[in-house]
This record gives C-alpha cells, structure tokens and sequence, in this order.
C-alpha cells in the first residue's frame, strides 16, 4: 500500500511538470525607434516575405522547473519588423506569394528581405517556469529583385528577466529578446553598402 501511494505521488509530481506554456513574445513597438545619430534611411524600395505556414510555426524551448514554452517566433516577429525595415528604407511592401513578379514590379522593388527566426531560452529557476533568460537568433536573406542573395546578415538578441521582473509578464525575457534582435538588425542594416540613389548593391557586394 505504501509503495502505490509514492507511484500515484509520483505520477502526480510528473503529471505537474513537463508542461509547454504558450507565450507571446511581440516586442513593445514603442522601443523599436531609429535612434537620434542614425544614418539617413536607405532610397530604395524593399520587399519582405514570410511563409504562411511559418507565421503559423509554434517553437518548444525549455522553461524553468523542467517546463517547456512554447512561441510563434514569425508571427510574434512580423509587425515589430515592418517597423523596423520602416526605420532603415524608404518604401516597405509586404510581398504575399514568394516571387510575385506583379507587385515586385508594381511597387519598383529593389530588394526582397526574408527572415529567419531561432528562439531559444532557460531559467536559472526551478521552481518557476517562465523563462529568465531568452534569445532570438534572427537571420535577413537580402535578395535582388530577381531572387540573387546579395547579403545575410545575422544578429542574437539577448533579453533577461527575474521573478521579480516578469511576475506580472511572464513572456517579458522573450519580448525584451525579440526587441534586441530587431534593434541589432536594424543597425546591422544602415550598414549596407548601397547606392542611395538607385538602391541597387554595389557589385563587390557579398553575402
């Protein structure tokens, strides 16, 4: 009788653990600014594209007290990096299929921008489960506008929440991650080396 109650304590203790906690980790909107010394945005059109089914994409990363939470990276990503490309360009258009010639040419598109996002995160916690520390490994593939990658660029956005932090927002290591790696991107950006008045890369240009 003894050894049943500590399986069924056991089962229990597992039944409460391992858990995916859903978060949403869309940045504050109002911190992704073009900071007062950045350079001048770029003349040139810019296009980006993100699959459907990856704005659909639910990401499992580990939380504390041997939970998991689980993100939408892309989706979460999308409206903090229209505004973000907003920062950097002079003209942003969403593109809804992959090479859509029409509107590529409608809109005098200069460059095509597709994102990749990598989430991860940990917690120094083992008794709480969201996520002290989070990261987000975020990619742009820049196209020509006939598909020729002529840069990536690449940046880890580091965000980091206590309890005493996140108590009232238990995404708040994610969002404050989401919110670096835009802001690194976006510097990473202002460097490209383009012709400001045609926007087209330089030849020498490299990935």
């Amino acid at each position: 009788m003894k050894l049943f109650k500590t399986l069924a304590l056991f089962a229990a203790a597992l039944a409460l653990t391992g858990c995916a906690h859903h978060l949403q980790i869309a940045p504050d909107l109002a911190k992704i600014e073009r900071p007062a010394e950045a350079k001048p945005k770029i003349q040139a059109n810019v296009a980006y594209y993100i699959n459907d089914n990856l704005r659909k994409e639910e990401k499992i990363t580990p939380g504390g007290g041997g939970d998991k939470v689980t993100t939408a990276p892309y989706r979460d990503l999308e409206v903090g990096f229209y505004k973000m490309l907003g920062n950097v360009f002079e003209n942003v258009t969403l593109l809804k299929t992959q090479g859509d010639g029409n509107a590529i040419a409608q809109q005098h598109i200069d460059y095509i921008i597709t994102p990749v996002v990598t989430p991860n995160s940990s917690s120094s916690s083992v008794l709480t489960w969201p996520p002290t520390h989070f990261s987000i490994d975020l990619a742009c593939d820049i196209s020509d506008a006939n598909g020729k990658l002529l840069y990536r660029k690449q940046v880890v956005g580091e965000g980091n929440a206590e309890f005493s932090e996140f108590k009232s927002d238990f995404a708040l290591s994610g969002k404050l991650a989401m919110q670096d790696a835009l802001l690194k991107m976006q510097a990473q950006l202002l460097e490209l080396p383009v012709n400001a008045k045609s926007g087209a890369a330089p030849a020498s240009g490299q990935p």
